[in-house]
């Protein structure tokens, strides 16, 4: 087996993969591979010259923990019926860890088809979403009290306030500027979706993405700066009452639609896995954190893939100044890349890695010095490639 970037030559093979191996409508596949694609960001398996397997690294600004981190999203990681089961995936996904490593980025994400694949490569569940299943006569009570449009790319900065205003105290989330929007508007396009704008007293506070399926209302995502402006959108989708029975809403763990809905008996809540992360380079990301803390610990990092981090650091903090240095030292704790990538999110703590029996304490003390360098926060994402 042959891995390497793609060269333009190779469109035709990876995108005939790509059907292949995913239910996707002719006009998101127009889109992504008009608008999303890069060979320079695919890498492809050859087996006797011909291509096997592919994958793409999508590049991405990712929140974490109030900073801005560069990062490669892994989408469409497929192979050919008849190469499967020959090592190709394991050979793809090693490959892309220390591509993404090479980059000098220090984190990654993926959504996956199937989270038994993806955990053996360090990747582990860190993102969540509330789906709401509603009877639109539910939403009755609702009423639109300012005004809605459909949203065009003059709209692109009040979308922008928005999605910053409704995630200002959230983690996880990717950076979103009038780029990214102008591509949004290409991929909901290409599916036959809407983008709507609420206006209320005080101007633009809220917008929702939403397609008509053939039974169901589907709502993608809303945001909204106040509790005007989540009424008004669901009076707009009580609107649709004659079209559809029911409304489907997908939107971020903390969302405030429960508290609105007077009988909760007559919904459907539940919470549903949307994304993977890791963890790519882990001397580099706690280097970046702002720390005002004081710890002096070795910390032993089981990395099958990414030798760079399967090692024994110390870490040293004092005043603000960070040392994470490899180390001879005998280790106070170890932990697994997977548990490690779960704290680096921030969708877990300390505490939650140690009920699950996840870290090996050698030294309580070092233990305590631990827990100083993660908090649990509320993630969200709905990035789809």
């Amino acid at each position: 087996m042959n891995i390497r970037f793609a060269k333009d030559k190779d469109l035709k093979k990876v995108k005939d993969m790509w059907k292949y191996c995913f239910d996707d409508t002719e006009g998101f596949l127009k889109y992504y591979f008009e608008n999303k694609y890069n060979c320079k960001n695919t890498l492809v398996i050859e087996d006797n010259n011909t291509i096997i397997s592919s994958l793409q690294l999508n590049q991405y600004k990712l929140v974490l923990n109030n900073r801005i981190y560069d990062t490669s999203y892994i989408v469409g990681v497929s192979t050919f019926p008849e190469a499967r089961g020959k090592g190709a995936m394991k050979v793809l996904m090693k490959s892309a860890l220390n591509e993404i490593y090479k980059k000098g980025q220090f984190i990654s994400i993926l959504m996956p088809i199937d989270y038994r694949l993806y955990r053996r490569f360090g990747y582990e569940h860190c993102y969540d979403q509330i789906e709401y299943t509603i009877p639109i006569e539910i939403l009755k009570d609702f009423k639109v009290k300012g005004d809605f449009k459909r949203a065009y790319l003059e709209d692109i900065s009040n979308l922008i306030s928005i999605y910053s205003s409704y995630l200002k105290d959230k983690n996880g989330y990717v950076f979103r500027d009038r780029y990214y929007f102008e591509n949004l508007f290409k991929e909901i396009n290409s599916e036959g979706g809407y983008i709507y704008i609420y206006k209320g007293k005080d101007g633009f506070d809220g917008y929702m993405i939403y397609f008509k399926m053939d039974k169901d209302f589907f709502v993608r995502e809303i945001a909204y700066k106040n509790v005007d402006a989540l009424k008004s959108i669901l009076g707009f989708i009580y609107n649709h009452n004659t079209q559809f029975n029911k409304v489907i809403i997908s939107s971020i763990i903390d969302d405030k639609i429960k508290y609105l809905i007077s009988n909760l008996k007559n919904i459907d809540m539940k919470i549903k896995p949307f994304m993977m992360g890791r963890i790519i380079n882990f001397e580099k990301f706690i280097k970046s954190l702002d720390l005002d803390v004081y710890v002096d610990f070795n910390l032993k990092v089981e990395d099958e893939f990414i030798n760079q981090n399967n090692k024994v650091f110390n870490i040293n903090v004092q005043s603000g100044k960070i040392q994470v240095l490899e180390t001879d030292g005998v280790e106070d704790l170890i932990i697994d890349i997977n548990s490690l990538s779960q704290l680096v999110f921030s969708y877990v703590d300390v505490e939650d890695v140690l009920f699950l029996r996840k870290i090996k304490v050698k030294n309580e003390y070092a233990l305590n010095d631990f827990k100083k360098l993660f908090t649990k926060k509320i993630n969200y994402i709905n990035e789809y490639v």
